[in-house]
């Protein structure tokens, strides 16, 4: 008997360790969005995840820099999967600033990037940071890049098109925060709207 339970039992402790893990770096990706990589503790990343303390160093032995590091290339990711959804870039365009608009009200306007986060409150202790908002954004330019040579800009314009439009749109969440209103994004949406239909007649 006891060899028959031991699967089961296994399976719900990696569960367990799982959703704990994943609950922590979700709760440190979203604080950095709003505090910042020197407001984003141990400690506060325990209070609000509920996490027992202990977790810390079981699912991150690098202590807080590999927690924030692993929030990082969660929020990447997420942004990676939301340009890939859709091979029309425009309808990509429209949801990852649908993404934003869901995060920036659902926090009163409290909460924004934590990839760009890491590069504005940059920590000198933590430079590894840095590098990794980098690929991030590096990533995010070259799907929506590929969205747009799919549909029929050539390389080099795509790219640039691609550059500009993650400009417009993580400067607009940053005026959405400072003036706690949703214009901002949907204006940036507008222009990068006419961007685009000026490449494609052109």
């Amino acid at each position: 008997m006891a060899n028959e339970a031991t699967p089961t039992s296994d399976a719900g402790v990696v569960k367990r360790r799982g959703n704990t893990r994943d609950r922590m770096v979700r709760t440190a990706g979203e604080l950095l969005g709003e505090y910042g990589v020197a407001g984003t503790s141990i400690d506060r990343v325990l209070s609000v995840s509920g996490a027992p303390r202990g977790s810390v160093y079981y699912h991150f032995p690098g202590g807080r820099a590999e927690m924030l590091s692993a929030a990082v290339e969660q929020a990447g990711e997420l942004v990676l999967r939301t340009i890939g959804e859709s091979p029309d870039p425009s309808v990509a365009l429209r949801s990852f600033a649908d993404f934003w608009r869901a995060r920036l009200e659902a926090t009163g306007f409290r909460a924004g990037c934590p990839v760009l986060a890491v590069t504005v409150d940059e920590n000198p202790e933590l430079p590894e940071l840095h590098d990794q908002a980098a690929a991030a954004f590096a990533g995010w330019q070259d799907a929506l890049a590929a969205r747009l040579a799919e549909s029929g800009l050539d390389d080099g314009a795509a790219a640039m098109l691609a550059e500009q439009s993650l400009c417009l749109l993580e400067g607009a969440v940053a005026v959405c925060r400072a003036r706690r209103e949703i214009a901002p994004l949907d204006s940036a949406v507008d222009a990068i709207g006419a961007l685009y239909r000026l490449r494609a007649e052109g």
